[in-house]
């Protein structure tokens, strides 16, 4: 057959490659040209109509139990800060931010579930949302002590404790500990106050990278990992520091540290190992659902429930009063002469953590 022929003479007739039969309709979405090119091309992110009609009845079931989970969250929050009101009351404003990272966290995920296109600009609220959450921490630390002055008189010539992770996982480590002043503790507080500008402007050009093309993000990112690692290591390291100073000056901060480095744990280790899953195990490829899309949804779901442990965690931690290590008065010691010569009874006051005292005499001969 002449297809040159064919197509001069003007008719009507169709010409059909003899693999594909006329009778019989195409299959609109479940055939192997488009399932080749959906499963593995991990920047075609679905729609929300294409989504929502391929989870059908389960995405109001993964929707709704999400967010009760989310209002418990929000609920446990408020009553945190009514605790903290009262317990915490010269740090208001410093818990209020750190505790406010668990629901915007649960948002963020909760938000990339239902809208799969959105997944880096909520990884940027979850990951900026820490960095915040750090630095406040490191505030409340500073704060409990009074400020700087405070801590640095209070110190009385201390060393600052600078071998510790990460840096201590060098093979030589010759970091120098000068001693606790208020210019190393200002140097401490830039550490820490980087991680939130840093990462911010960072991410602000993810974004731009990610709005103009996702394949220029995917190239993109693997140089900018790098200043993200970095950044969160050095920022970590002044925390651990300052962790470790109020330690031993006789306040416990490693409880609320641990509450908020699990948070940032979660978030990019966790979300960093659902990114590479779909490339490292081979995965069955659901269409619309790209395997990327659907352990995207899985992690997501996994971290607000996460954050609902953390949130009770925290509520554990700031829903009582704060340690009074830190103001604990010095012992008193009164000693009473008789008029015996041949006897000396020594009173000792001595009040305790249950504010009871008790007097032992001492008889010399």
């Amino acid at each position: 057959m002449d297809l040159f022929s064919e197509a001069s003479g003007g008719g009507g007739r169709v010409l059909t490659p003899r693999h594909i039969s006329v009778d019989k309709a195409i299959p609109h979405a479940n055939n192997h040209v488009n399932t080749t090119v959906l499963c593995h091309s991990y920047s075609v992110q679905p729609d929300f109509n294409t989504y929502i009609t391929a989870l059908q009845s389960y995405a109001w079931v993964i929707w709704s139990s999400e967010l009760v989970v989310l209002l418990a969250i929000c609920l446990l929050y408020v009553i945190t800060m009514k605790s903290a009101l009262k317990h915490w009351r010269h740090n208001v404003d410093n818990v209020a931010v750190v505790l406010a990272v668990y629901p915007v966290v649960a948002a963020a995920a909760f938000l990339a579930t239902i809208l799969p296109r959105a997944r880096i600009l909520t990884e940027a609220i979850e990951q900026q949302a820490v960095m915040v959450a750090m630095y406040y921490l490191f505030c409340m630390i500073i704060a409990d002590f009074g400020g700087f002055e405070q801590l640095e008189r209070r110190a009385a010539g201390a060393r600052l404790e600078t071998r510790v992770p990460p840096c201590c996982c060098w093979p030589c480590c010759f970091i120098p500990q000068p001693n606790i002043q208020k210019r190393n503790l200002k140097l401490l507080r830039y550490l820490v106050l980087q991680m939130p500008v840093i990462q911010g402007l960072i991410y602000i050009l993810i974004l731009i990278l990610w709005a103009e093309s996702m394949m220029l993000y995917h190239r993109c990112f693997v140089y900018i990992q790098p200043f993200i690692i970095a950044s969160i290591l050095t920022g970590v390291w002044g925390m651990i520091m300052t962790v470790r100073t109020a330690g031993s000056l006789g306040c416990n901060a490693r409880p609320r540290f641990f509450a908020v480095q699990l948070t940032l744990l979660i978030v990019k280790l966790q979300s960093g190992f659902a990114k590479v899953l779909p490339e490292i195990v081979h995965l069955p490829c659901v269409l619309p659902l790209n395997p990327s899309v659907f352990v995207n949804m899985i992690n997501n779901a996994i971290m607000i429930l996460e954050m609902l442990l953390l949130t009770i965690l925290a509520w554990r931690l700031y829903g009582r009063p704060a340690s009074k290590n830190i103001n604990k008065l010095p012992q008193v010691v009164v000693a009473v002469l008789e008029d015996n010569p041949r006897s000396l009874e020594l009173k000792v006051t001595k009040d305790g953590i249950d504010n009871r005292s008790y007097n032992s005499n001492l008889v010399i001969e």
